[in-house]
Parts: structure tokens; C-alpha cells; sequence
């Protein structure tokens, strides 16, 4: 990565042979982010949602490798939130996939900075995991901050869902498709400022 305070990651991934790999959450509820649409002129669009606040979090992870195709990996979990218990599994997954070292650049949630058990984990795996902190509230570094915009101005966005699994399946098809498309995980990295060497 070449910009700002990331740039050291990206020695230390290139000495490793890592993959370099920035998360992020999110979520989709059943009262939809609302966004421009069209209609006929005198003809204003009502959407009319359920008056609930379940959601389905996601959790994004973008990999990026020089001389490798950029792949995104996510989680989803409907009806809930993903604990600090979670993040393991998540990052053993992660590790599985990508079947190289990893240098994660993620924020400084709770979950993520002060949880014991997250950071007994990160200590343990200190062999094939790295893990650098963006600065306080800076979504602006992330490119998978770019994920969810997408997601949010295109398939989510003016959802009106009956219930929940509507939603995770609508975020679930949308991620799918993202991963397709490498060109888009370099946008988002170029969006956040950043490029590969």
C-alpha cells in the first residue's frame, strides 16, 4: 500500500508473501437506507417498511496481494451482531482461504482492540497474523467502507423486505456478485486513497 501511515503494512506484507486485508462491519435492517429513485411527476414514492429494528450484520474483508487477483471475503449473520467471541473463527477462516500470512488493517472497535480473548488470539497466531489499527474513526482509509456504499446506493438501498431473511438474502446475492468483480475491490482500494505496488 502506498499512502500515509499504511505504508509500513505494506513492507511488512511484501517481506511475508502476505495478503493484505482490511475489515470492516456493517449491517442491513428491515427499514431500508433510502435513496433517489424516479417516479412520475405528481407521483411521489412512499416506501412503507416494517417498523423493526432487527438487522443482519456483515462483516467485509478485502485482500489485496501484489501480483494476485483481489478477493473479497464476507460473513453474514442474520438477526444479531458479531461478538469479539466471533473473530476468531472469522480470522482462522479467513487464514484458511487465503493460505498465505495475513496483514490485517482493521478499527479500533471494542471488539476488535480491548477484548482479552481477541487479543490472547492475536498473540498466539502472531506467526502468520499481523495486525495494524486505523486511527480513530477514519472510515475514509477503508476500503471496505466502499463495499458497503455500493451495497447501500444499489441493491439494499429503497429495499422494502417483508422480513429479515429477504434482506440477508438480497446482501448475501450482492456480495456474491461483488466478488466477481476485481475491478471494484481496486476501486474501493483507489477510493480510500490507496494502490498496490
Amino acid at each position: 500500500m502506498a499512502a500515509g501511515d499504511l505504508a509500513r503494512g505494506k513492507s511488512t506484507a511484501a517481506g511475508l508473501g502476505a495478503w493484505i486485508v482490511f475489515e470492516d462491519e456493517s449491517a442491513a435492517t428491515l427499514n431500508p437506507p433510502l435513496r433517489t429513485t424516479w417516479a412520475r411527476r405528481g407521483h411521489t414514492p412512499i416506501l412503507t417498511a416494517p417498523a423493526s429494528h432487527k438487522k443482519t450484520s456483515m462483516a467485509g474483508w478485502c485482500c489485496y496481494r501484489t501480483g494476485r487477483t483481489p478477493r473479497l471475503r464476507y460473513n453474514l449473520c442474520p438477526d444479531g451482531h458479531f461478538t469479539a467471541a466471533d473473530f476468531p473463527a472469522l480470522l482462522r477462516r479467513l487464514h484458511r482461504h487465503l493460505d498465505a500470512p495475513v496483514v490485517l488493517v482493521w478499527d479500533n472497535l471494542t471488539g476488535h482492540a480491548r477484548d482479552k480473548g481477541v487479543l490472547a488470539f492475536l498473540d498466539d497466531n502472531a506467526d502468520w497474523l499481523t495486525v495494524y489499527r486505523l486511527p480513530g474513526y477514519a472510515p475514509e482509509l477503508n476500503p471496505v467502507e466502499g463495499l458497503w456504499g455500493l451495497l447501500k446506493d444499489g441493491p439494499l438501498g429503497n429495499l422494502v423486505a417483508r422480513a429479515l431473511d429477504e434482506v440477508t438474502t438480497a446482501a448475501r446475492r450482492a456480495l456474491r456478485r461483488t466478488q466477481y468483480r476485481p475491478d471494484l475491490l481496486l476501486a474501493f482500494l483507489a477510493g480510500a486513497g490507496l494502490a498496490l505496488d
